[in-house]
């Protein structure tokens, strides 16, 4: 199993959950990361074989990719996890580049985790906590703590049924939300003296540099769920994240309300995600990236 790189709760939780489920068929499974998992995520069980390197030498005979819209995203493994026999791809995004042998896509999901779900019923799978927490915490990530539009009836049902197998909502949600530590929002504090507001104040766009990380010892991971909190502000309908990658890039994460379609704008930069959660990476100085992003919205 392998997921895209800066792995969120769904990356994580589907992998891992994945894993389980196989290793419960009697199956020796295994998941690749490229990068380690956020600190937000570290209470999740992990399957035993984990690991953030490709060797040559490990024989599959089969690869699994979760939540990941093209296989590039997949890292540094690419190459190898290609000759890995047959490559299932299990996906919800809207722009997923069908690059499997097998394609399971469905953009009516709230997460591939659900996804994940219905094929772990299909095989009879017996749960255990070790799946539900994951499983569940996906879900409850993805949906944006069933706020997003993308929350579905069976969504809800999903996690309801994985409180049957010990998950507890309140333990989850402190991990994830109220586990912080204390350098996340000195860095917040830098990000929010950068937001600038466009368009009557319905585009609104914050940068991270990475003298912010310096300064607070922090690092991307800390910066996940700044664009949400960029996007509460009433009169905002996008909200944009500009994180500073080097050499003149920058990874923008965008998040709109309603029916305004930022996956459609990240497309024409060559990025992909939903119609309300999408990204993609800009070239080009911070103001002339800004008034690039700007520019590509009309409200």
């Amino acid at each position: 199993m392998t997921t895209h790189v800066d792995p969120d709760g769904d990356a994580l939780g589907s992998a891992f959950a994945m894993a389980f489920a196989l290793t419960g068929l009697g199956k020796d499974a295994a998941v690749y990361l490229r990068d380690r998992v956020p600190y937000r995520y570290r209470f999740l069980p992990k399957p035993a074989a984990l690991f953030h390197e490709v060797s040559e030498e490990d024989g599959y005979d089969g690869v699994i990719v979760v939540d990941c819209g093209s296989l590039s995203r997949v890292g540094n493994g690419l190459e190898s996890l290609k000759r890995r026999g047959s490559l299932i791809n299990v996906d919800h995004h809207v722009a997923n580049e069908a690059f499997g042998q097998i394609n399971i896509l469905d953009e009516r999901a709230s997460s591939a985790a659900e996804i994940l779900y219905l094929i772990l019923k299909s095989l009879g799978v017996r749960f255990t906590f070790e799946i539900a927490v994951n499983l569940y915490t996906a879900i409850l990530t993805d949906t944006g703590s069933f706020r997003y539009e993308s929350t579905t009836k069976r969504a809800f049902s999903i996690c309801e049924e994985m409180t049957e197998f010990g998950v507890i909502p309140a333990s989850v949600a402190g991990e994830v939300y109220e586990s912080h530590p204390k350098e996340r929002y000195r860095l917040l504090c830098l990000v929010l003296a950068t937001l600038e507001t466009f368009s009557g104040d319905r585009i609104a766009v914050a940068t991270v540099t990475k003298e912010m990380f310096d300064e607070t010892g922090t690092n991307r991971e800390y910066t996940e769920g700044f664009v949400e909190q960029i996007k509460e502000i009433g009169s905002v309908r996008v909200a944009c994240l500009m994180r500073e990658l080097g050499d003149g890039k920058y990874k923008i994460s965008m998040r709109s309300k309603g029916s305004i379609d930022v996956a459609a704008v990240a497309r024409t930069f060559g990025g992909g995600g939903h119609r309300n959660a999408a990204g993609c990476v800009l070239e080009g100085d911070m103001g002339a990236v800004k008034s690039k992003l700007v520019g590509a919205f009309s409200l």
